[in-house]
Formats: structure tokens, sequence, C-alpha cells
């Protein structure tokens, strides 16, 4: 989701930028052979790198992420290999991006390379652009499927991208059955948090409560059916990421304004709470803000490896190519 405040100025970095093909893929290249990609090392605590622990979450290392390419950035969501080593995300213009993920062996993130850029499309086999393209929120339905939610024009869409991810740029979408919920839904506020329930099963979340009420409004199906629960919200702050691992659910909050900047909640509770008539109270794991290295964080995603329950955070840059919001990849080990 775009702050309405920085649209005009995201526009203006967007046509600063380099001119090119926005149809051609970027190729994969080698490790270190992509000289218009930045990776650079960014610490936990602004002011203190040596601090490595904030709440019930671990540092395992964070980078700031920039390409020449006008395509990247924008990332809203996110998933991971099951081994860790393959990142896949979508931006809210339509776009798929991959790249592989380096590993320290103590556990650190430290690098990401192998960048590729690849079209997602319309019914018609053209890019989507526009309000249609605003793509938010992403889950594995398994064998290669995808599912992938929109705002604005609000709406879930299924695509065959392969095992391999490497049919992205030719896929097209089926479409996905979503929640009908009976109040009103924000132009700029819908589902910005999507992730499976496995056996093809959704967990949906809109971004802030709709109509007067004051809780998220989280709804997951049965088929295709969609059941709704309700979950307590923080005051001021919006829901944008969401994903499921061992039983648990972990969820990202986002709070921004021009004058206190960007803050985060990681939170999580238990699956098993979804479709009971109490609220949700999620347990709060960690909060971000000024003295962290922050930013408009809007995708979260989940891997086990060995012992460590390991979770990874992504910002969305606005595409302020030039501008002061950046792409951040941060990750946490979950120590309680």
């Amino acid at each position: 989701m775009k702050h309405p405040l920085l649209v005009l100025t995201a526009l203006l970095a967007a046509a600063c930028s380099h001119a090119g093909d926005p149809s051609a893929p970027v190729a994969g290249l080698a490790p270190g052979a992509d000289p218009a990609l930045t990776v650079r090392a960014v610490p936990l605590f602004t002011e203190t790198p040596g601090r490595f622990r904030t709440g019930a979450l671990e540092w395992r290392g964070g980078l700031e992420i920039a390409h020449d390419d006008e395509r990247f950035g924008g990332l809203s969501a996110m998933i991971v290999s099951e081994d860790g080593a393959r990142l896949l995300a979508v931006s809210d213009s339509a776009w798929w991006v991959t790249g592989r993920l380096d590993w320290a062996e103590n556990g650190h993130l430290t690098g990401f390379d192998t960048l590729s850029i690849a079209t997602m499309r319309d019914e018609n086999g053209d890019h989507l652009e526009g309000v249609r393209g605003d793509s938010e929120g992403l889950a594995a339905l398994g064998d290669g499927r995808y599912a992938v939610s929109f705002e604005r024009e609000h709406r879930i869409w299924a695509y065959d991208i392969g095992p391999g991810w490497d049919q992205a740029d030719a896929a097209r979408p089926v479409p996905v059955t979503g929640p009908a919920p009976t109040a009103p839904v924000q132009n700029n506020g819908g589902m910005e948090a999507l992730a499976d329930l496995g056996d093809g099963g959704l967990l949906t979340g809109f971004e802030y409560p709709l109509g007067d009420g004051t809780d998220y409004d989280i709804w997951h199906n049965t088929g295709q059916d969609w059941h709704a629960t309700a979950m307590a919200a923080a005051p001021e702050y919006g829901l944008t990421g969401m994903t499921v691992i061992e039983g648990q659910v972990y969820a990202l909050e986002r709070f921004y304004s021009p004058a206190a900047g960007n803050r985060i909640r990681i939170i999580r509770f238990a699956e098993a709470d979804l479709g009971r008539d109490a609220v949700i109270e999620p347990d709060v794991l960690a909060e971000l803000g000024p003295e962290n290295t922050i930013d408009n964080f809007e995708g979260i995603t989940a891997f086990r490896r060995g012992e460590e329950l390991i979770l990874l955070i992504v910002s969305d840059d606005n595409y302020q190519v030039h501008g002061p919001q950046r792409t951040l990849l941060m990750a946490f080990s979950v120590v309680r």
C-alpha cells in the first residue's frame, strides 16, 4: 500500500528513473555479477549496532537492497523456499521479483543476488497496470501455484508460475472466490495480508477495520466458504502481512504519520483461534520504532532452519528510487 502523502513523491521518483523496456525481464546473473544491484548490511538498532535482541525476537541480519531497474521496489509480500535460499516477492505495481539469499554459518542473512523481475499478467496476457495491478498479498497453493490478493480492485487471483518460479512471466490468472464482507472496504485498505493454511486453504486480512468496527477483519476459507474472525487492532496501525507456520499465525502491523514516521509490531496468535466467536488477542513479539532501522514494512514470511524459526520482513519503498524510503529485508529468530 502506498502512503497517500507519498504517492506524488513516488511518481516523481519513478518518472526520473532510467528508461528501459518495462516488459523485458532482468536475466538471472551469477552472484555479484550485476553492477546495478546494490546490497548493504544494516543494523537492528541504528545507534547501538551491537544490540541483537528486541522483545521475543533475536536479530539475524538485515539488508538494504537497491537496483537501477525502474521496476524494482514496491515489495508488498514475499515467501521463501523451504530452505530459505530463494525469495519470491510481488510488488504493488504487479511485478514478480525473485532472488537468492545468502546466509552465513552463524545464521545471519548476509546477501541477496541473482535478481530476476517478471511481468504479472492479466487475463489477456498483458501487464497489470494502474489500480488493477496493486498486488499486496502472496500465498503458496502447492505445485507451483500461488494466490495473489489485490486491493483497490479487491480480489484474489491464482497463478501457476511453476515450482521453480520459472513460468512467472507467462502465467495468466485464475480467479479465486474471496471473502464477501458486508461493510464497505476502503479503496486503499483491502486484503494486504494473505497466507497459506495448507490443503489449498487461505487466510486473509483487511488492512483496517471495516465499517465502524475497531477490530481487524480476518477471514479463512474452507473450500469456497469464507469464515470471519475479529482480531484486536492496535490503534492507528494497519495489518499488512500474515504468515502461518507450525500452527501459529505471525502478523505484521504498521503505523505511519509524517510527524512520527514508521513503527511496526510483529504479533502472533494460534491458528486454532480462527473461526471462534471471541476476538483474538495476539501476543506482541516485538515493536520497532525510531531507534531501529525502520521503513514501510509490509511483507512477512517464515521458515524453519534447524532449531530456529526464522521470520523475514520486507519493506515497500513506494518506488522512491532517490527518495527517503528503502527496500529493507530483515531476519529474526523467534526465541520465545
